[in-house]
Formats: structure tokens, C-alpha cells, sequence
């Protein structure tokens, strides 16, 4: 994710179940923030040169001086513990935890492609001195379909449906939304913005911590639920967002949708 223009949008903020209007800033993309993990990283495949025909890209990363652990994103900074980020072309595709990972080639051109793999601290904030890039050859025997604008009568929105405000909840829980008039796709993770189409994040307390909000984003979701760990979040009472972003990771839509939990 590269530093670009900020402009103003409105938000749709759902606080026990109403919706509140409110002005939010909305980045062309946001700026990357910065980690030194000590993380010593490989990309044991794909090769450097890799000419790829399938149309998903399968890699396999190593990473020793450094605990990955996917439990604690979006919380505190410990050292030596976090997760790593893929980027395709510049553009960020997911966080993952796994050594191995998959990146779909949905809506990507034929051509030469590059594939960068960095560590990351728990609030998103990548080790640019520890990543690793590869480039590639996209050459498709049987290209994806590409994915086509979607229009809608009404504007996107989302609502939590589970649990229910005010709940107790302990060691991990599920936030179920409901989101209307948007398509959600995980294989268009970091890719171009499409009219339509897009996925939600969850966050935890704030939306505004570091990278437009990524600073405390637990994770992001292209269905209906996403798996909540309170692993590195302390007992009391938490706010949890839902928020609707494009493409890229960016809260273009400004919506979203919140609750207050008790975690014991």
C-alpha cells in the first residue's frame, strides 16, 4: 500500500443498532507504516522468473527469528511476534500466518507481475528491511473471467448480527454481519476498486489507529462471519467494528457498523 491523496467522505456508523451519520477521511490508499521485526524471511517459491499458468499463484515462505502468529493482529505490539503481509504489484492481498498461502490471479492482466512478501508488527506496520520480492510471468493457459462493474438501487451497508450489544464473551467469538448491496470477493483482495464489489474488516476500539484504522484491524472477511481472537485483547469492555472497504483495503463506501462487548 503506497501514500496517495486524502479526500473527505461520510460514515454510516452503527452504535447498538443505530445508524449515525458522521465525516470521515478516506485515502486514495493508505501510507505504510513501518517495522523492524527481526525477522529473517525466505520465499521458497515461487522461484524468481517463475512463469506461472495457473491462475493462482501458491507461495511458500520461512520465517525464523520471529513468532507468526495471526491471534494477536490488530492488538498491542509485542516484539518478535506478528504475521506477515503479501503484496502483489505494490498492492496488499491478506495478511497470513501459514508457510504456505495462495494469491488469486482474478481480474490480473498477462504480463510480468512482481509478488513481495514482508513481516509484520501486530498493528499492520510492515518490516520493509526483512521483506523479499519475486517477480513473475503470468502466462494463463485458461484466463479467469474478468470480474465486471455491479450496480445497485440502494447504497452499500452493513449490520452486526451477532453477538448482540452488551454481550459477555471469552476466548474468541464470532462476528456475524449482514451487508447489503455490495458483492464481497476474496479473490479481488488487492486489486483495482470495482463499482459493486468489495469486503469488510473487523477492528477492535478504534478505526483510526495508524494506516486509515489498519492499526487495529483483527482481520478481514468476504463472507458473512469473521473469528474474533481475544488472545491480545484484555479483559473489559471493547468496542469491535464492521467496516465495508474496496478492493484495496480502502473504507471508500464509509460505512460501518459497531458494538460494545464485555470480554472476561
Amino acid at each position: 500500500m503506497r501514500l496517495k491523496p486524502v479526500q473527505s467522505g461520510v460514515a454510516l456508523v452503527a452504535a447498538g443498532g443505530a445508524l449515525v451519520a458522521g465525516t470521515i477521511a478516506i485515502a486514495k490508499n493508505p501510507p505504510m507504516m513501518m517495522a523492524h521485526t527481526g525477522a529473517k524471511l525466505k520465499v521458497l517459491a515461487p522461484k524468481n522468473g517463475t512463469t506461472l499458468t495457473a491462475n493462482a499463484l501458491g507461495t511458500l515462505v520461512s520465517i525464523t527469528h520471529f513468532k507468526v502468529d495471526c491471534r494477536y493482529a490488530g492488538t498491542a505490539n509485542h516484539k518478535g511476534i506478528g504475521h506477515y503481509h503479501i503484496h502483489l504489484d505494490g498492492e496488499l492481498v491478506n495478511m497470513f500466518c501459514a508457510p504456505r498461502a495462495s494469491v488469486s490471479m482474478q481480474n490480473v492482466a498477462p504480463g510480468r507481475h512482481t509478488f513481495e512478501v514482508n513481516p509484520a508488527a501486530n498493528d499492520h506496520a510492515d518490516d520493509m528491511m526483512a521483506g523479499k520480492t519475486v517477480r513473475f510471468l503470468y502466462r494463463p493457459v485458461h484466463a479467469l473471467p474478468t470480474i465486471r462493474p455491479v450496480h445497485f438501487a440502494g447504497k452499500p451497508s452493513i449490520r452486526i448480527l451477532s453477538p448482540r450489544n452488551g454481550a459477555t464473551v471469552h476466548g474468541g467469538f464470532d462476528l456475524v454481519v449482514q451487508v447489503k448491496n455490495l458483492r464481497l470477493s476474496c479473490s479481488l483482495f488487492g486489486k483495482q476498486p470495482i463499482s459493486g464489489w468489495g469486503h469488510w474488516h473487523a477492528n477492535v476500539d478504534t478505526t483510526t489507529a495508524g494506516m486509515m484504522g489498519m492499526g487495529t484491524m483483527l482481520g478481514m472477511s468476504c463472507g458473512r462471519s469473521f473469528h474474533v481472537s481475544l488472545a491480545g485483547i484484555k479483559p473489559g469492555t471493547h468496542r469491535f467494528f464492521a467496516i465495508l472497504q474496496n478492493n484495496l483495503h480502502i473504507p471508500a463506501f464509509g460505512v460501518q457498523a459497531a458494538l460494545t462487548v464485555n470480554v472476561r
